[in-house]
């Protein structure tokens, strides 16, 4: 009797560890990189603007202020759950896209699946590890302003 209590106890305690502890799903890569202008070569410095994964990044999480190298950091699109874990499915399919928006710039689409393909060792490329991918120095060009 002492041993079934024992054991209940042990397996209660297991499952209340497990509902209680918080995991992660990374959906996409965290991607960092620089911008430049194509015309004059040179990084766009604390410039604010918008990046993100394409019908994923929250808006929030868009606003994005380029350090004084034109550095930008994309955080990752991560889901948490405690018990039950979402079904992936749906994101599994997922465009490898970001969209850049600056003032005074043609917005651009990057796909990146190819750099994550490179970056990301295969073992890795689920959504239980979190991932970072460099795509380098990437060139906007500077909105054409017609004359009327």
């Amino acid at each position: 009797m002492e041993k079934s209590i024992l054991f209940f106890s042990l397996v209660v305690i297991v499952l209340v560890t497990l509902a209680c502890t918080k995991h992660t799903l990374y959906l996409t890569p965290e991607v960092v990189g620089y911008i430049y202008d194509r015309k004059t070569k040179q990084p766009l410095v604390k410039q604010g603007g918008e990046m993100g994964f394409n019908g994923q990044t929250s808006d929030k999480d868009a606003q994005i202020e380029l350090k004084a190298d034109g550095h930008f950091t994309i955080p990752s699109v991560r889901k948490t759950y405690f018990f039950i874990k979402p079904n992936t499915r749906k994101y599994s399919h997922l465009p490898a896209e970001i969209f850049i928006s600056f003032k005074g710039y043609d917005s651009k689409i990057i796909d990146y699946s190819n750099v994550y393909a490179e970056q990301v060792p295969e073992l890795k490329s689920n959504f239980s590890y979190s991932k970072k991918i460099d795509l380098g120095i990437i060139y906007l060009d500077p909105e054409m302003i017609s004359m009327k």
